[in-house]
């Protein structure tokens, strides 16, 4: 039995629509392994999109969520990588002024 079942004889309600931007923010924040720019926009795209989902009632929830998700996720890799470089290139520097 489903949880959102019609009285017998009634047709069932069609889906709503899924949000496009929260496809969108996915598609992004996935793109964003390849070019890490592109996870912001993910990240943007998926916070609009969780704001138009509540006011129109669409589906695509879990999309916008994925791609916040997996966007954030990405920026905070991207910025512990940069500051790991940037840990070897400041040592590397120190080491070789004292040679």
């Amino acid at each position: 039995m489903t949880p959102a079942s019609s009285p017998p004889g009634q047709p069932t309600p069609p889906p709503a629509p899924t949000n496009t931007m929260a496809l969108a923010a996915f598609a992004l924040s996935v793109l964003g392994t390849f070019v890490p720019p592109a996870a912001l926009g993910g990240v943007v795209c998926g916070h609009l999109a969780r704001r138009q989902i509540r006011h129109k009632q669409e589906s695509g929830d879990s999309w916008a969520l994925a791609g916040l998700i997996l966007g954030y996720l990405l920026i905070l890799l991207s910025l512990a990588g940069l500051l790991l470089f940037g840990g070897f290139v400041v040592t590397m520097f120190g080491i070789m002024a004292f040679l």
